[in-house]
């Protein structure tokens, strides 16, 4: 394919401001988009916004930086397809915890189809929490390919075989039963979903509620309380494959990355048809993450599950809000 080069008339600072821009549809816990972006020059930060943690669902705030890795990596696609090469510093400073990532600018980058792929899977992707249609398994060769994904971010991946996803579902229903005791957790869900007022550009809307139905493995109840807003659908996720996504230390550079391979694997999943939910609930419980580590990540440490499938006939599930880039981006002027 041709070289598509940043256009002359685009400066560092335009190509920066469109990549945190359409970065921002990138996926975050209940949709709470817990960042922040700043440009200087020629380089990109990333920051944590942690007045938008979820502190009873995310304590430690290692969901909210996995969030931040998502939109990292969905920010570098929009770069390689402006013809644009960046340089990537992951960054953990004792000094400046939200200090998360910075992206520099090195010069052209010649665009691929592959970079126009990704980047169209990134505009028109969606969280699909309805159970999934597939009469047949996600093929095998598509596992391995969304698997490989994840290498360069030095995170694994384990595919939950049909005798283990009993023990998923097991640490999905045991962190149900801990939360569903929580009233702190009950009230931070309902802040994010049924509470919200309906012109907020943030959290689960409604609309992205499903109906509890019958599946062959539990569903995170997104919205409790809301009228759904979206039919099941004749599937029932028996053709579903999970995914656990592990890193060999916990640290938040671990979590950072996790984001950056969620980011990749939904993308190229979406590349190829296959449906996806990122599945936070078996890992929010430290008892519930323990039982996944034993079944998928003996050698490391599970920070989140991915469901994957095929809804080929079912209708488009409606966007998710986002907030203004006034409210998430900040130019800072240079001399």
């Amino acid at each position: 394919m041709g070289e598509m080069q940043q256009p002359a008339s685009l400066s560092a600072e335009d190509v920066l401001y469109e990549a945190a821009r359409v970065a921002c549809l990138a996926p975050s816990i209940e949709n709470s988009q817990p960042w922040r972006w700043r440009i200087r020059g020629n380089t990109l930060e990333l920051h944590a916004d942690s007045s938008r943690q979820l502190t009873a669902t995310d304590p430690q705030g290692r969901l909210m930086i996995v969030s931040c890795g998502a939109v990292l990596h969905h920010a570098t696609v929009v770069l390689a397809v402006l013809g644009a090469a960046a340089t990537v510093e992951r960054i953990d400073d004792p000094a400046d915890p939200d200090l998360l990532a910075r992206l520099t600018l090195t010069g052209p980058h010649q665009v691929t189809a592959e970079d126009m792929r990704l980047h169209h899977a990134l505009r028109t992707r969606c969280t699909d929490r309805r159970p999934f249609l597939g009469v047949r398994p996600v093929p095998d060769e598509v596992i391995d390919l969304l698997r490989h994904t994840t290498e360069p971010f030095e995170v694994s991946t384990h595919a939950f075989d049909p005798a283990q996803v009993g023990f998923r579902a097991l640490a999905a229903r045991s962190a149900a039963t801990v939360e569903q005791r929580d009233l702190g957790y009950q009230d931070e869900i309902a802040t994010w979903t049924t509470h919200r007022a309906p012109t907020t550009r943030d959290g689960v809307p409604a609309t992205a509620a499903v109906p509890k139905v019958t599946r062959t493995g539990p569903a995170h109840d997104v919205a409790p309380g809301a009228t759904p807003g979206l039919a099941p659908g004749p599937g029932d996720d028996r053709y579903t494959t999970y995914l656990a996504f592990a890193t060999a230390q916990d640290t938040r550079t671990d979590w950072l990355r996790t984001g950056e391979a969620l980011s990749t694997v939904l993308l190229t999943a979406t590349t190829v048809g296959v449906a996806s939910s990122a599945m936070s609930d078996a890992v929010e419980v430290p008892g519930a993450r323990t039982v996944l580590r034993g079944v998928a990540a003996p050698a490391g440490y599970p920070q989140l599950t991915v469901r994957l499938g095929v809804n080929e006939s079912a209708p488009a599930v409606p966007s998710a809000p986002r907030r203004p880039c006034d409210e998430v981006i900040e130019v800072v002027p240079t001399r």
